[in-house]
């Protein structure tokens, strides 16, 4: 895991702290504020299992997929590209955790 990965994980850890104190300080209503804290460590455990998915994806192929790229044409004026790596790791992740 890179920094900045470390970095996303702490800016959602730290959000769920500042919600659940706002919500108390401010007189925000349970629900809300539990809705959005299940938001937040919903995001949470998604990026972790990107993270495990992307390292799995990287420790076998390296950077080789990463250069590899797919060009997605939606129509004649919108198209674009995603790297044979994003694809293995999302496809991975679904087949490891069921989540896209």
């Amino acid at each position: 895991m890179n920094s900045e990965d470390e970095d996303k994980l702490r800016l959602i850890l730290l959000l769920i702290v500042l919600v659940a104190l706002a919500g108390a300080a401010f007189g925000v209503p349970q629900f809300l504020t539990t809705w959005v804290i299940e938001w937040l460590i919903s995001a949470f455990i998604g990026t972790v299992f990107s993270v495990v998915a992307a390292s799995i994806v990287e420790a076998f192929t390296g950077d080789f997929l990463k250069g590899i790229l797919k060009t997605i044409e939606i129509t004649d004026e919108i198209k674009f590209s995603i790297s044979l790596f994003a694809i293995v790791t999302i496809v991975l992740k679904y087949l490891l955790f069921h989540q896209f």
